[in-house]
């Protein structure tokens, strides 16, 4: 809209022309605000949540689907959780009444201006004027969101919500002050859909080909060309007995029916054929598939499954060497950038704040895709009360406040910055609490001095590394503070 202004301010300013063309020029103006007013309105709805919990629950969802010869292998710190039960509300002044479509995820009830309404609505309507509407979610087992459709009212992050109303009214009828509420602008990402509820997401996927298919005996070893990250699909199977899929990052570790570290053990009495699809995505090139049985199988394909995100940079020099480097590092990168910046899509498949720190870097300049920053980030802080350091490292905490900074530096965003210093308080007096006698940060009971994985590295007492680490989080913290005016 301002480029459409400027546009037609230097476009009076150019031209002689006035009376009529000017009064159409000024029509033609007023025709499109409404027409971008409109798209605006039309757009703007989303699902929303409390701010932090999706991240927190789709981290959770993530980070334990790590296996090890088919066993679960969790994460080995604190799993924080989404809160069950959130208010959501917002007011309303209207010309004229409105009907409004409710979508929520979880068991609701819906008031307007206090009342509430009857059963769990699908469709209420707003009469003219001012109003509140408020909506209750309760869900244990997904984030409570809701999604809210109408004409001018929408769901979107100029809603209000708290886990904690503290809403009462006692004997007398007497109504609770919940002044002492908090209050946070709603959460969202883009499901703007309202038949897919956020704990339906799942990255995309595409079909691939395996380029090399190597058959022995009951064994096939089937190579898709390079590293990547997708479920195996079965084609045509039929007949009776067991199969087994052995991955591998090289063909010796697929070959290995002992040393693999992942793999998928099947078993089929099936008449006529059918496809399967594997339940748990793997990182692999080969695939040793061993056939015990009757059972026979048509063909071998993969679902790539990655991040939509965009190419923003990109980089190429006279030295072929380099462009080749670079693109391989890309490629990496890109593995790597799912739900979350992750350390490594087959092991750990976990989100490291070490490894994120330097992935938002390299996303900055590769993708630019801010929402994946943001969401790492709040994933790893979790909730209170603190009770260890970040993956239980000292310096992961510190490249948590330096990533901090980072997404400041790169995209202004004041809004996630007030919202979530409170989180980045409780951390920081956790840390200065942690101090020894000399306000040094020395290593205690529980934590883990990483640095970096090098023989004959002293990590212990008073690390000078560790210092320096504090020095600049506690520059962040400075830098927060003045944002979220504390």
């Amino acid at each position: 809209m301002l480029l459409l202004r400027r546009t037609l301010v230097r476009s009076e300013r150019s031209s002689s022309l006035r009376g009529t063309k000017q009064s159409g020029a000024i029509k033609f103006f007023v025709f499109l605000c409404v027409l971008c007013t409109s798209m605006v309105q039309t757009k703007a709805q989303t699902w929303i949540y409390y701010p932090g919990d999706y991240e927190i629950w789709l981290s959770n969802q993530m980070q334990n689907r790590r296996t090890d010869r088919g066993t679960f292998f969790p994460v080995f710190w604190k799993v924080d959780s989404h809160y069950n039960l959130m208010d959501f509300h917002k007011e309303f002044n209207l010309s004229q009444p409105e009907e409004v479509a409710i979508y929520a995820e979880g068991n609701y009830n819906v008031k307007l201006d206090g009342q509430p309404f009857e059963g769990t609505p699908t469709k209420i309507m707003v009469p003219a004027g001012k109003h509140k509407i408020n909506i209750k979610v309760f869900n244990q087992a997904n984030v409570p969101s809701i999604f809210v459709q109408g004409k001018t009212i929408v769901s979107d992050a100029t809603w209000l919500v708290t886990f904690e109303d503290k809403e009462w009214i006692d004997e007398t009828g007497k109504t609770s002050d919940i002044s002492a509420t908090k209050w946070l602008n709603a959460g969202s990402w883009n499901f703007n859909n309202a038949t897919k509820s956020p704990s339906t997401f799942k990255l995309p996927i595409t079909p691939q080909n395996a380029v090399a298919i190597t058959k022995k005996n009951n064994t096939q070893l089937i190579d898709f060309g390079k590293e990547t990250f997708g479920f195996i699909k079965l084609h045509g199977i039929k007949g009776n007995g067991n199969i087994t899929l052995y991955y591998g990052e090289s063909k010796e570790e697929a070959l290995s029916e002992k040393g693999a570290v992942t793999l998928d053990r099947l078993s089929f009495q099936q008449v006529a054929k059918k496809d399967s699809v594997m339940p748990l995505s793997k990182a692999f090139r080969y695939v040793n598939m061993v056939i015990d049985g009757t059972v026979q199988v048509d063909s071998v394909t993969m679902l790539y499954e990655y991040a939509d995100v965009k190419e923003r940079g990109s980089f190429k020099c006279s030295d072929e060497q380099i462009n080749k480097i670079y693109d391989v590092a890309k490629y990496t990168f890109h593995l790597n950038t799912r739900e979350f910046f992750i350390d490594g899509i087959k092991r750990d498949r976990w989100v490291w704040s070490g490894d994120a720190y330097q992935s938002y870097l390299m996303n900055y300049y590769s993708y630019f895709d801010n929402a994946t920053v943001s969401r790492t980030l709040l994933a790893l802080r979790g909730k209170d009360p603190v009770t260890g350091h970040i993956n239980t490292i000292m310096d992961y905490t510190f490249y948590w406040f330096l990533g901090i900074y980072d997404y400041y530096l790169y995209t202004g965003d004041k809004t996630f910055i007030t919202q979530f210093y409170p989180r980045m308080q409780s951390l920081m007096e956790y840390c200065l609490g942690r101090r020894n006698k000399d306000g040094l940060m020395q290593g205690l009971p529980g934590d883990w001095i990483f640095i970096d994985w090098a023989d004959k590295l002293s990590k212990k007492g008073e690390v000078s590394f560790e210092q320096l680490l504090l020095c600049r989080s506690l520059e962040t913290m400075g830098l927060c503070a003045n944002i979220a005016n504390e």
